[in-house]
């Protein structure tokens, strides 16, 4: 076992022992620029979270899937028995109500309306009475049932989504996760989904203007809807400063506990937090 690094409880390792796999959960977050894989002990919450391996490469959709092909093989532990959650960061999500469209089909034909691509490649979320459609790379969902057989793949957004809907507050509430080059933007009222999106930037001021532009399309005031940041952390906490200009309750997220310094993805972080609370 080499130790590579650690960070207050979160530890990543090039390669890790486990002597049962049914202590451990596997977590395997998926994004257009990258991938990554952490084991939390669902005996031991207090065990420290294992990352398998993080890796990074360009956005490019023509060699996404062989990069996480490539991914999944040089890391044959992700093939081991574990229980597993695989979230996948894809920016073209579509929010349906149930009442509108709620079969596979249905809903496979109401995304490929704006998002042209084959009904294989499509994945489906449910979130309370909302249908979460999305697709990240061709060929993805054969791979996923071909190598991790029995996992349950989430959407970011789907796991945004049911989190901060709970949330409920007195005022209109726009939740901002800013990852590298692209930031969620959730906006409830109440219990009621609004908006869930996924945006590109490239500069401070491209978060700021999709954020204002969000408050001018749905008529937001200033001084009554609540902006709250999460991610990159350098980033959420200059936007926060800027943002303040412009709006007056801007705060930051409140984290599942022992994520709020580490660098893991928050969908993934999400799930992890859910399965301490059931061990």
């Amino acid at each position: 076992m080499n130790l590579i690094m650690q960070e207050e409880n979160i530890t990543t390792y090039k390669g890790f022992r486990v002597d049962d796999t049914a202590e451990w959960h596997l977590t395997v977050y998926i994004s257009e620029k990258g991938m990554s894989a952490y084991l939390k002990n669902v005996e031991n919450p207090l065990e420290q979270i294992v990352t398998l391996f993080s890796e990074s490469w360009k956005s490019d959709e023509r060699s996404l899937l062989d990069n996480i092909e490539n991914a999944v093989y040089d890391h044959p532990q992700l093939l081991d028995d574990f229980s597993t959650d695989i979230v996948v960061a894809a920016p073209r999500c579509l929010w349906i109500p149930a009442e509108i469209a709620d079969g596979r089909e249905e809903l496979a034909a109401e995304y490929r309306k704006i998002y042209p691509s084959s009904e294989d490649d499509i994945f489906f979320d449910a979130v309370g009475d909302m249908r979460c459609v999305y697709s990240l790379a061709s060929g993805l969902p054969s791979f996923m049932r071909r190598t991790l057989s029995g996992a349950r793949i989430r959407s970011q957004q789907g796991l945004l989504v049911s989190r901060f809907m709970e949330n409920v507050a007195d005022m209109p509430r726009l939740y901002v996760n800013i990852r590298q080059d692209e930031a969620d933007m959730l906006l409830f009222d109440g219990k009621k989904l609004l908006l869930a999106s996924t945006h590109p930037w490239r500069e401070q001021t491209d978060l700021l203007y999709n954020v204002l532009n969000i408050m001018e399309v749905y008529k937001l005031d200033s001084e009554n809807t609540m902006v709250s940041l999460s991610g990159l952390k350098e980033v959420k906490t200059e936007f926060m400063k800027e943002l303040r200009e412009y709006v007056t309750y801007v705060m930051l997220t409140t984290l599942p506990s022992g994520f709020s310094k580490s660098d893991i993805p928050l969908g993934a972080a999400l799930v992890m937090s859910r399965l301490s609370q059931r061990s």
